[in-house]
């Protein structure tokens, strides 16, 4: 019987588990980046309403609250 390692690895963590492994610096990296990412979604999702449909800045933060992003 082999021994499995559980240690991190990476697209494994669920969450916010991601958080406890990167330092100050790297978190922010990621909050900005993730913002960018958010903003350019809610801009294409805005343009392309005929597709996607009418939603609100309250309505996408509702949506993401479901996802603990």
């Amino acid at each position: 019987d082999e021994m499995f390692s559980f240690k991190y690895s990476p697209g494994k963590l669920r969450g916010n588990q991601y958080k406890s492994t990167m330092t100050k610096e790297e978190l922010e990296e990621e909050q900005r980046v993730q913002r960018e990412q958010l903003a350019a979604i809610f801009r294409l999702m805005k343009e392309k309403s005929d597709t996607f449909g009418e939603m609100s800045e309250g309505d996408m933060k509702e949506q993401l609250r479901l996802y603990d992003i």
